[in-house]
């Protein structure tokens, strides 16, 4: 059902961003990312051709306005539509307000949220093109109303909020144009490869979420018919800080 068609990640070149690749490559689809490092992009390449995938990356900050716009430039020039689009790219940062550098903040925004919606308006002609394109933002539990339980800066949660709200704004405004847009918001997850082994034996609440788990939310995302149309999916789940404190 996914042999054949486009993919476009955002922070392919490591990570759990590389794990994505891997699956989706695995269902036969072309996938199309980018990463900060020429190292990053030529190890998930080989990971994906490994197996007898495609995959092309290109190198890509998302902090900068100048690198998206290059970005997109060349994902739309290869003439076959993207019907996925995995906004899964940002900065992680810490701390309190007070002890990070006015840059450190800024980029932390630019690439948790500002990016992504740069990326995606550029994209959205060649995701129009597809037969049914889904579009699906890797928000986090930091934008969950309330949420407070982490050690992520405040820029970190402001980034992951407005990324959340502009997720859900577009969730309902493509709907009629037949693009579905779906927000996750997983908690703390080790990025472990698809093919990580999952502990069924633990309780909930006794380790973090596995990686895999992620995966395979997207993966029942991406083959659900087009009638169905999930606009948000929220994980329960402890933190790093919430299992040592029990420790």
């Amino acid at each position: 059902m996914l042999t054949g068609r486009r993919a476009v990640v955002t922070g392919g070149g490591k990570g759990f961003g590389q794990a994505l690749c891997v699956g989706l490559s695995r269902e036969g689809i072309e996938v199309d990312f980018c990463a900060r490092r020429s190292e990053d992009i030529d190890n998930t390449c080989e990971m994906v051709r490994a197996e007898g995938g495609i995959a092309r990356g290109y190198l890509c900050d998302l902090t900068l306005t100048e690198s998206v716009q290059q970005f997109a430039a060349q994902l739309t020039t290869v003439e076959k539509p993207i019907d996925i689009l995995i906004l899964n790219a940002a900065q992680w940062l810490s701390g309190t307000l007070d002890n990070q550098q006015e840059i450190e903040i800024i980029t932390t925004i630019n690439s948790g949220v500002t990016g992504s919606i740069l990326l995606t308006k550029a994209l959205l002609p060649s995701l129009r093109r597809s037969e049914g394109a889904d579009i699906i933002s890797i928000i986090s539990a930091c934008a969950i109303p309330h949420f407070t339980d982490s050690i992520a800066h405040p820029a970190f949660f402001a980034g992951k909020h407005g990324l959340s709200g502009f997720t859900s704004l577009l969730s309902e405004q493509l709907a009629s144009e037949n693009i579905r847009v779906t927000g996750l918001y997983p908690p703390d997850f080790e990025t472990t490869s698809v093919d990580a082994l999952i502990d069924n034996q633990a309780k909930m609440g006794q380790q973090l979420l596995n990686g895999r788990s992620i995966w395979e939310t997207i993966r029942f995302l991406l083959l659900q018919p087009r009638s169905c149309h999930i606009s948000s999916i929220y994980f329960k789940g402890p933190t790093r800080e919430t299992l040592k404190s029990v420790q």
